[in-house]
């Protein structure tokens, strides 16, 4: 591995995808599945975070500048308002009091709507920060940099999936267990892929929502239904990855999938008051009327996105009965987290 000097002058700039998750939300919280299973099916995306990090010395100004929803200029990382950036820089060794940095992010999506949107930040920052320096860090390894910041320094509740499909990318089945995860890419034919791509038409509730206040309501020790009902969210997992695999045809895999994703609708609604809500019952039966096979809030819920998997010939149909919510066309994406653009100055 390649390093260069401390107070080296660089800018890079990292593209990071979000993500959907299928099925498995929940169980990918280190409380449950280090003491039962926990697994998660889902999809990087073609939407992404982008993070920029240049550490050109200025002549005058404070150390740091950090723009993001709102600017911030301070001279000690421990001033910034900013979480995540505050505890990368105050605990990374390849920040020293020598250097400028000038960081800026900027989205394809909106944050708190369900796709990831911190953990892609976390994961983009830390392998710009590594980048910046000619430190290449594996993916795994940047994920678990991300899941200590967000889940353990910052005390923010939450599962793992998010900091794994951001480093990772694809179209995996990740299951979690001691405190460690394991990545298994879905690899399926051409035209199953392309068919379920298309098949998932994602919404935008225009709702954000709290992603902590509906965890902590689901992973409450008074809700009495919890480890039950994680566990019938956990074996949804399996179920979807042998349709993936075993189903005989693209047309089949999609009408079986979209069925299993209402069924865990029907259980993730029932894990918590917080999950949905009047309006996003009716947006779903909306959608269901009009030909979805089934459909999921993306995120903890409570609005965001809502992912719709439809049959080809009802898409159309669909499409015109939530033509008033904004809709968006996806792909999976392979790639996790990835320099797009760096210029060393020597």
């Amino acid at each position: 591995m390649n390093m260069r000097a401390e107070g080296s002058q660089s800018i890079v700039i990292t593209q990071t995808p979000f993500r959907i998750s299928f099925f498995g939300g929940g169980t990918d919280f280190p409380d449950y599945f280090n003491q039962y299973h926990g697994a998660v099916l889902g999809a990087a995306i073609d939407k992404f975070m982008y993070v920029t990090l240049n550490s050109l010395k200025r002549l005058d100004g404070k150390r740091i500048r950090l723009s993001y929803s709102k600017l911030e200029f301070v001279d000690d990382p421990l001033e910034l308002e900013h979480q995540i950036v505050k505890h990368v820089l105050v605990d990374h060794k390849f920040f020293s009091e020598d250097d400028f940095l000038d960081i800026h992010s900027y989205a394809d999506l909106p944050a708190s709507s369900g796709i990831g949107s911190s953990s892609s930040f976390a994961v983009g920052m830390l392998n710009a920060l590594y980048l910046s320096r000619g430190v290449y860090k594996f993916p795994g390894d940047i994920a678990r940099e991300a899941i200590l910041i967000e889940r353990e320094k910052m005390k923010d509740r939450g599962g793992w999936q998010d900091q794994v499909f951001a480093a990772y990318g694809g179209l995996n089945r990740i299951i979690f267990g001691n405190n460690n995860f394991i990545v298994e890419p879905i690899v399926i034919s051409k035209d199953k892929r392309v068919a379920l791509e298309e098949a998932c038409l994602l919404f935008f509730t225009g709702k954000m929502r709290s992603s902590s206040q509906v965890q902590n309501s689901v992973m409450s020790n008074d809700n009495v239904n919890k480890i039950e009902m994680l566990g019938k969210i956990h074996d949804l997992v399996q179920n979807g990855f042998d349709i993936l695999y075993h189903s005989k045809t693209d047309v089949e895999m999609v009408y079986e999938f979209g069925r299993l994703l209402h069924e865990s609708w029907n259980i993730k609604r029932n894990l918590s008051s917080h999950v949905t809500n009047q309006d996003i019952d009716c947006l779903y039966e909306e959608g269901i009327r009009a030909g979805a096979l089934g459909g999921k809030l993306c995120g903890a819920g409570g609005g965001g996105f809502i992912l719709f998997v439809v049959p080809k010939d009802k898409r159309d149909n669909v499409m015109q009965s939530l033509s008033k919510y904004k809709r968006l066309n996806i792909r999976f994406h392979d790639f996790g987290s990835r320099v797009i653009y760096s210029r060393v100055v020597n």
